[in-house]
């Protein structure tokens, strides 16, 4: 799943700079739809991978603090 995220950072930026540069041709809607998707596919995938990882520890951190301080320990 890493080289996922990583594979999946690298189409998004690629099919947005594609965007920018066609944006101005007929190609616009189709190459939007594929960024679109990429984009959809990227948020999809996030959960699986260890760029989650800060989120999860950063929660974990602040349930335990809500506790300690709820407990009095």
């Amino acid at each position: 799943m890493d080289i996922a995220l990583l594979v999946m950072l690298l189409l998004t930026s690629l099919t947005g700079l594609l965007l920018l540069v066609l944006r101005a041709t007929p190609a616009m809607g189709l190459l939007l739809a594929i960024h679109l998707g990429v984009v959809f596919s990227l948020f999809i995938t996030m959960p699986y991978g260890k760029f989650m990882h800060g989120l999860y520890r950063f929660l974990a951190l602040v349930k335990y603090a809500k506790e300690r301080r709820e407990f009095g320990s």
